[in-house]
């Protein structure tokens, strides 16, 4: 009798050992699958990332689009147009902070051209430090601005031109058109605290 349930417990271990055998097939075969799937949508995502990356950044994209200043309904009165101005922009290069520590920061200078028809020309970037001293000039030669195109102008934030420091813009047209838009930008992200302002340029020359 004995030798009868020794046998039967024998018999059903081994079936279910068998079973726990099949069982564990079963789910290292979902688990390759599933590996499969989530390798191929690495794959196809990696291409996909593959592809985005070679597409030019929105500001740099190219447009054959057609554009008419005619569209509007308020016509261009012609009032307040110039031909040359030449601004001071004050950039923040450094400022204290309450702890009387000093807070750098980094810049930029940008320049719009808000006329729908006319491109004008930038003549001179030139960059002085908080005592007034010329510390660089950025282009050499004159640089043509489109019917509302933009262009800009870096200063790193280890820079150390001082509270003080400013740009002189001028530019010139060939005929009066609309002021251009020209402002500074500072910015500082560091850690849990962050800072960010503009300021615009003032007009101390003009020719219209």
């Amino acid at each position: 009798m004995m030798q009868r349930y020794l046998l039967f417990a024998l018999t059903n271990a081994s079936a279910f050992s068998k079973n726990l055998l099949l069982t564990l097939e079963e789910v290292s075969a979902v688990s390759r699958s599933n590996n499969l799937f989530i390798s191929a949508i690495i794959l196809i995502a990696m291409a996909f990332s593959a592809c985005s990356s070679k597409e030019a950044p929105p500001g740099n994209q190219k447009s054959d689009m057609p554009f008419d200043p005619k569209v509007f309904k308020v016509a261009d009165a012609g009032s307040n147009k110039v031909r040359g101005q030449v601004l001071y922009v004050p950039i923040y290069s450094n400022i204290p902070d309450k702890n009387n520590k000093q807070f750098d920061l980094s810049a930029f200078i940008a320049i719009h051209n808000t006329d729908l028809k006319t491109p004008i020309k930038i003549t001179k970037v030139l960059f002085f430090n908080n005592d007034g001293e010329l510390v660089k000039e950025f282009i050499d030669a004159e640089r043509s601005l489109g019917p509302l195109g933009a262009t800009n102008f870096y200063i790193p934030q280890s820079d150390q031109s001082g509270t003080g420091a400013n740009f002189l813009i001028e530019w010139i047209a060939d005929i009066p058109v609309s002021e251009p838009l020209i402002e500074s930008v500072m910015l500082n992200i560091e850690g849990n605290r962050g800072i960010s302002f503009l300021s615009r340029g003032k007009v101390i020359r003009e020719i219209r």
